[in-house]
């Protein structure tokens, strides 16, 4: 009898550690797919980055007219690159950062912590993009209107059109780059959402 008491203990031992391991196993499996979409995150903030100066040198290039070289605007280029590569490179500092911190957690709440913010981030970052887009779209749109960039407007064509035109157009640039988002960046977090909640329960 003594022998199947000691046997039951054991039995009744290796039960209890069990949840523990699987519940480490989970975290660490958690912390690996995190970790990778965090830096998914990174890698795209660059190839982003790299396709907003080959952007800007390309419309240089084929800049005919040398607009964006004139006094009038050659100011505001300048102030305006300044602001939004010095943000971009800002936030994929940011990003790295954020993986690297999520690669060095070694606990639930840690982790937990580093996806909110990973997310914060993220938010934060398209935000940013769509309203400088957006603001200096309306600037280029006023310099070239008031320096008769456009052109001399038909006669009988009202001014309201083209202020209709520009509108529909921004409207439309800024639909395109909000889906650019949603499905990039927007799978990325939804991810880091799925991977916080099963942490939650873990918790708990």
């Amino acid at each position: 009898m003594e022998g199947l008491d000691l046997l039951k203990q054991e039995w009744k031992k290796q039960d209890a550690s069990l949840p523990k391991y699987k519940s480490n196993d989970l975290y660490k499996m958690l912390l690996e797919k995190s970790s990778s979409i965090v830096k998914w995150i990174f890698y795209i903030s660059i190839i982003e980055f790299v396709f907003w100066i080959g952007l800007s040198v390309i419309i240089a290039i084929f800049d005919k007219d040398n607009m964006m070289t004139k006094p009038e605007f050659q100011v505001f280029n300048w102030i305006s690159n300044i602001i939004f590569y010095g943000v971009i490179i800002f936030f994929m500092v940011k990003f790295y950062i954020n993986y690297k911190r999520i690669n060095t957690d070694d606990s639930i709440k840690g982790l937990m912590r580093n996806i909110i913010q990973t997310r914060r981030t993220v938010k934060h970052y398209v935000w940013f993009n769509l309203l400088f887009f957006a603001l200096s779209f309306c600037v280029v749109s006023v310099l070239m209107y008031t320096h008769n960039e456009f052109g001399t407007t038909p006669e009988g064509v009202s001014p309201y059109l083209l202020l209709f035109v520009l509108i529909a157009t921004l409207i439309v640039i800024l639909g395109i780059l909000i889906l650019f988002y949603r499905l990039v960046y927007g799978i990325l977090t939804r991810r880091l959402k799925k991977n916080y909640k099963e942490l939650k329960t873990m918790e708990i």
